[in-house]
């Protein structure tokens, strides 16, 4: 693990964090027995779930395509994630299966449509500034960094992203994201960081899958 995991052991308490999310959302529990599910599987499952009265639903036709643990394994990611849902008041996109509360993504994910901060008249730039927030689908979440956490996430300072993404992964398994995070964010700005940052963090396959500029 990096340098940056190692600090986001002992960031990861900090009482009193630099920003927070505005979901109140249940985590995603780190228990030694949670099953770890590969890319490959989750990509079978991912046509069988579906959106129904603001809740991801698991068809038992799934069954078909991977085991009866890996379904179970599945559906309990689900539950989870379906409770975060509730507890922050977020808005399932039927079309996306991507949950958010302040926030709507149009049929093409790359497409943001602000709310309330008037973004949309600046992107056609190509690079921004950025927001702090997580977004979340059945499987991952997405973790945008605006350009001055991500300054502070390229020098090691990790505390802000473990408050960010508490909501949503506790335990050690935050430590693991926190460091998998962290070192896609370097790797990405490199030496020059030009604004805000996103990235994809799979919390049951445990991995980064994609990164990109705000």
């Amino acid at each position: 693990m990096t340098a940056q995991a190692a600090v986001a052991v002992s960031l990861l308490s900090v009482a009193a964090p630099t920003f927070a999310s505005t979901a109140q959302a249940s985590t995603i529990e780190s228990s030694q027995t949670q099953s770890k599910l590969n890319l490959s599987t989750q990509k079978k499952l991912d046509p069988y779930v579906t959106v129904e009265n603001n809740h991801y639903v698991l068809s038992e036709n799934a069954k078909k395509v991977v085991s009866e643990e890996e379904y179970n394994a599945a559906k309990q990611v689900i539950a989870q994630t379906n409770a975060a849902v509730e507890n922050s008041g977020s808005v399932i996109n039927q079309n996306t299966k991507v949950a958010t509360n302040d926030f709507t993504l149009s049929n093409d994910e790359n497409s943001v449509v602000s709310l309330n901060k008037g973004e949309l008249a600046t992107r056609r730039k190509k690079y921004h500034y950025g927001v702090n927030k997580v977004t979340y689908h059945w499987n991952y979440i997405r973790v945008y960094l605006n350009k001055t956490t991500t300054q502070a996430v390229a020098a090691g300072a990790v505390g802000g992203l473990g408050a960010l993404i508490a909501n949503y992964v506790s335990g050690g398994l935050a430590t693991f994201a926190v460091g998998a995070i962290s070192s896609s964010v370097s790797a990405l700005v490199g030496s020059s960081i030009k604004g805000g940052v996103w990235v994809d963090y799979n919390f049951l396959a445990r991995t980064v899958t994609s990164c990109g500029w705000q």
